[in-house]
C-alpha cells in the first residue's frame, strides 16, 4: 500500500511555468485529494516575486552537484535574446514529446521498424495514442529541458551541455570549433586549439565507433519507419572534463561534431551521455576502483523553471536510500533490445487511495526520462488510471482531449476544484508523489482547459516512459553498481 503523502494537510503556491494562472494549493492526506483555489492578481504578486539568480540555492554543498537549470530559466546560460529563447507552448511540449518517444521507439527496437509493421494497438476505451511510428522527424523546439555547466580541456573552457539518460548514438558529443562554413551561431563552442590537453581519438580500442581510414569518425543516424536518417557527422577526441574544481575526468572521449544543426534547439554546447553505453560518462567512473560509497550519478529536477534550479551530481556520496522520505526499487537488466537504459518495474498505482495492482509482466516495465515531459504509460496500465480517475471526478464537466491527453476538464466558473492525488510505486516499496502541477496539465494557463498530464502509448511499445514532470523535485539517485534506482523526495 502506498504511503500518504504527509502527515498533516500541506498548503503552498504552486505556480505554472510559462501560463498566465497562479493558484494555491492544498493536500489533505486523509482523502488523497488535492484542493486547488485560483489566486487574485493582488495575492499572485503579493507571493510571486522572484530572488535574484545568485540568491537560488543550488542544494546541499557538495563539490560534486553541477547547479542543473530548465533552459527556459532566467538564470541559465542559455537564456538570451533571440527567437530560439521563447518559451516552449503548449503545441511544443506536445510534439517535442512525440519526437522523443519516436526515439526511444527506434532505439528500444532495432531494425524493427518498417514500412509493413502493424498499426498502433489502440488505448482502452476509446482512449487516443501518441503517433510515434510517423516519419516526420523534424526538430522541435526545446528538444531537451535541462542543462548543466561542465568544463572541458586545460585550461577550461565553460560549456553549456544537455544530459540524457538515454542511449542514443552511445557517446557524449559536443559542438567544436572550426565550426563549418554557414554553421550558425558557432557559440557557445569548445575551442580545441585553445587547449594544452586536447588529442584525437585513434583507430583502437579507445575509438567508439568504425574507423574511416586511419580516422575515428562518427555517423549519428536513426531509424524512422522506413529509411535510416543520418543526423551528424564528427571526428573523436579526448581531453580533461572537469565537473568540480576537485572532480575531473582525464582524457575523457566524446564526439566533436563539427555543424551547428545537432544542438541547434536545445541552445546547447553538447550532449553528456549518462546511458549505461560502453563509453558514457557513467561507465568511465564505473571502470574506476569498485567503490560502493559513491552513486553513479543524481539529479534532482526543479518544481518550476523560473523559481529555482536543482542539481546533478556526478560520483557523489551514495545517500541512504531508507526509510524517511526516501526508497528504491531494482534496475531490471538483461534486457535484448535495450539494456543499457534504466529500466524499473512498476508495481501498482494508487489514484485518490484506490489501489490499481499491475500484473507482473513485461507490460510493467518503465524507464525514467529526462527528456520527455509528461508520462506516457502501455495501454492497460494508463487504461486503468484513466478510468479510475474519471470515476473520482464525475462531478466535472470534461472537456475535449488535447493532442495525446485524453481526460481533460473545464472548470471555467468554478473558485477551485478537487482531484485525487495519484502515487506511482515501484518493486521494492519507491514511489513517485506527483504534485497538482505535476499531475494535472493547464493547457490554455487558466481552468478552461485543464488535462490529467499523463497519456496512452500504441500497443507495441516495449514499456511506459516516466516524463521529467513527475519526477520534479525528488533526487533520483542511480546506483548502477547496486543495481537500484533510489528517490529522496523534496530534495530541490
Amino acid at each position: 500500500m502506498a504511503q500518504a503523502v504527509a502527515s498533516v494537510i500541506f498548503f503552498g503556491l504552486v505556480l505554472l511555468p510559462h501560463l498566465c494562472t497562479s493558484y494555491q494549493a492544498s493536500y489533505n492526506p486523509g482523502s488523497r485529494r488535492f484542493i486547488i483555489h485560483s489566486l487574485s492578481n493582488d495575492e499572485s504578486e503579493a507571493l510571486t516575486s522572484m530572488p535574484a539568480c545568485s540568491s537560488i540555492p543550488s542544494g546541499p554543498a557538495n563539490e560534486n552537484r553541477l547547479p542543473l537549470m530548465h533552459r527556459d530559466s532566467p538564470c541559465s546560460p542559455l537564456a538570451s535574446a533571440g527567437k530560439k529563447n521563447r518559451q516552449a507552448s503548449s503545441t511544443d511540449v506536445f510534439e517535442r514529446d512525440v519526437q522523443r518517444l519516436r526515439t526511444i521507439f527506434a532505439v528500444a527496437r532495432p531494425g524493427k521498424a518498417d514500412a509493413s509493421a502493424a498499426a498502433p494497438a489502440p488505448a482502452p476505451a476509446s482512449g487516443v495514442t501518441l503517433p510515434i511510428t510517423g516519419t516526420d522527424n523534424s526538430p522541435v523546439l526545446g528538444t531537451l529541458d535541462y542543462s548543466v555547466t561542465v568544463g572541458f580541456g586545460t585550461p577550461a573552457q565553460q560549456l553549456p551541455m544537455d544530459f540524457d539518460t538515454l542511449r542514443l548514438g552511445g557517446v557524449s558529443t559536443l559542438r567544436c570549433k572550426p565550426c563549418r562554413a554557414g554553421a550558425a551561431p558557432c557559440d557557445p563552442a569548445f575551442d580545441p586549439s585553445m587547449s594544452s590537453s586536447f588529442a584525437g581519438v585513434a583507430c583502437g580500442p579507445e575509438c567508439p565507433s568504425l574507423c574511416q581510414g586511419s580516422a575515428c569518425s562518427l555517423n549519428i543516424t536513426f531509424w524512422t519507419n522506413h529509411s535510416m536518417l543520418v543526423v551528424a557527422n564528427g571526428t573523436f577526441i579526448k581531453d580533461t572534463l572537469t565537473l568540480s574544481p576537485s572532480a575531473t575526468v582525464d582524457n575523457f572521449v566524446l564526439a566533436c561534431i563539427d555543424v551547428d544543426s545537432f544542438h541547434l534547439y536545445t541552445r546547447s554546447s553538447g550532449l553528456l551521455d549518462l546511458s549505461r553505453s560502453r563509453f558514457s560518462l557513467v561507465s568511465r567512473l564505473a571502470s574506476s576502483p569498485a567503490d560502493n560509497t559513491t552513486a553513479a550519478f543524481s539529479y534532482c529536477l526543479p518544481a518550476s523553471p523560473a523559481s529555482s534550479r536543482g542539481f546533478l551530481s556526478i560520483g557523489g556520496a551514495l545517500p541512504d536510500l531508507s526509510g524517511g522520505d526516501a526508497g528504491s526499487t531494482p534496475l531490471v537488466d538483461n534486457m535484448v533490445y535495450h539494456k543499457n537504459d534504466y529500466l524499473v518495474k512498476l508495481s501498482g498505482i494508487n489514484v485518490g487511495g484506490t489501489e490499481l495492482p499491475i500484473p507482473a509482466t513485461e507490460s510493467s516495465l518503465a524507464a525514467l526520462e529526462v527528456g520527455a515531459s509528461l508520462t506516457f504509460f502501455v495501454p492497460a496500465i494508463y487504461g486503468a488510471l484513466r478510468d479510475e480517475f474519471r470515476k473520482q471526478m464525475t462531478k466535472y464537466t470534461m472537456a475535449p482531449p488535447y493532442r495525446g491527453l485524453d481526460t481533460c476538464y473545464n472548470f471555467t466558473g468554478l473558485p477551485g476544484f478537487e482531484v485525487p492525488g495519484i502515487i506511482l510505486e515501484f518493486e521494492g516499496g519507491a514511489t513517485l508523489q506527483p504534485d497538482i502541477h505535476q499531475m494535472m496539465y493547464f493547457v490554455d494557463g487558466s481552468f478552461n482547459y485543464v488535462c490529467l498530464a499523463f497519456g496512452a502509448l500504441p500497443g507495441q511499445f516495449p514499456y511506459s516512459v516516466i516524463g521529467n514532470r513527475a519526477q520534479q523535485t525528488v533526487e533520483v539517485v542511480y546506483d548502477v553498481r547496486g543495481g537500484k534506482v533510489g528517490f529522496i523526495h523534496g530534495s530541490c
